[in-house]
């Protein structure tokens, strides 16, 4: 008897395995991503050595799964940097987990942790063996998170998105509108504003990110106009500086202003775009404005081969008061010219060069270098797996 229980329990346990494996097999969990290795020598300049690496520049994985008719799930993890968690390096992150509702191409709805749409690049910009950079527009860079405040440029996370597409003649229109949470996210197990424990990782205000972008695409052009706005507490250090309320520099105004556009021409083809990032500071002894642009001209020479040439720019103003009632004025200029070469040797696999003049000039008034530039030398490996 003992026996035939335990023939009828292996039946039922290898039944179950069956009809999960059929569940599977019906809607599989689709596993892919990109990665890229690259080797940059950078010259000497005033203030730092030269120097050469290696570097797995960045790795994105993707979870793909749909649920139901209309309904699917996504994740999407990121690898920067030689990341090592023993040793220090880099960052991994989860970048994306959400749930997707298709009700037409003319309403999608995704909720969860997701990327924005602000301007083109910010959605594709993780898809490296598409783009013929090594090292992307600067604020697109997310392996310089490190050392260019990109987050103040660019909307990184959102939780909930509508958009979709409009046809209209020969021309479509698309769109998005999202919300989430503001940029005062708690990131240490004190909150040094209120001076208690709190979750990391969660808004400490009441207040949103709000934004979106509208859209057209005709033939081979293709243009669009983004907008946020939300409110912020990076100018609260003021207030001890200045001996003000605190009151005074909390959840102040920022807005971003992006435009993009491209156009194809044959096989020649051209895109650019350009953000301003506006304060309301509260205050007319604390001033700070951003802005960032960047063109490309690129030619497809062949099937495989693509070149290009491209500028970039961003511009820091600062404007701040102190104690003794002196006003310092002040701005950081980064201009790079680059051009370089990527070569698709096959679907998955794209071979990259890249040399870029960076160009860093300043009127601080304690910087020990106002100008500074160098030159950057970059091959890399770009996979799609």
């Amino acid at each position: 008897m003992a026996r035939v229980k335990i023939i009828i329990f292996l039946i039922m346990l290898f039944s179950g395995f069956s009809a999960t494996f059929a569940q599977l097999k019906e809607s599989p969990i689709r596993v892919f991503g990109y990665f890229q290795n690259s080797f940059q020598h950078w010259t000497e300049s005033l203030d730092h050595p030269a120097y050469n690496s290696f570097a797995l520049q960045q790795l994105n994985m993707f979870l793909q799964k749909d649920l139901a008719k209309n309904w699917t799930a996504f994740v999407n993890f990121e690898v920067l940097n030689n990341f090592s968690s023993s040793r220090r390096w880099g960052s991994f992150n989860i970048e994306e987990a959400w749930v997707r509702y298709r009700a037409s191409r003319q309403f999608n709805l995704k909720v969860g942790l997701l990327i924005p749409t602000f301007n083109y690049l910010n959605e594709y910009k993780n898809r490296t063996p598409l783009l013929p950079y090594i090292a992307r527009p600067l604020v697109y860079e997310t392996s310089f998170d490190e050392f260019i405040a990109i987050e103040e440029f660019l909307p990184r996370r959102a939780f909930v998105q509508a958009y979709g597409f409009i046809p209209s003649g020969k021309a479509k229109f698309d769109y998005a509108v999202y919300v989430g949470n503001s940029p005062n996210i708690n990131d240490q197990f004190t909150n040094e504003l209120y001076g208690e424990k709190q979750q990391t990782g969660i808004d400490t205000t009441t207040t949103f990110l709000l934004g979106g972008r509208l859209g057209l695409r005709y033939k081979e052009l293709r243009a669009g106009f983004s907008l946020t706005h939300e409110k912020t507490n990076i100018f609260i250090p003021a207030a001890e500086r200045l001996n003000e309320p605190v009151s005074k520099f909390q959840e102040r105004p920022r807005v971003r202003l992006g435009a993009d556009i491209s156009y194809h021409l044959g096989d020649i083809s051209f895109e650019g775009e350009y953000i301003g990032v506006f304060y309301d500071e509260g205050t007319e002894t604390v001033e700070v404005d951003k802005r960032f642009l960047y063109g490309t001209l690129g030619w497809q020479t062949t099937e495989q081969l693509f070149v290009y040439g491209s500028y970039w720019y961003t511009l820091e103003h600062r404007v701040e008061a102190e104690l003794d009632s002196s006003i310092t004025k002040y701005t950081v200029d980064t201009n790079v010219i680059t051009g370089g070469a990527s070569y698709n040797l096959s679907d998955r696999i794209t071979l990259k060069a890249q040399v870029a003049r960076v160009d860093v000039s300043s009127n601080l008034p304690l910087s020990l270098f106002p100008g500074t530039d160098w030159l950057v030398y970059s091959a890399a490996i770009s996979i799609f797996f």
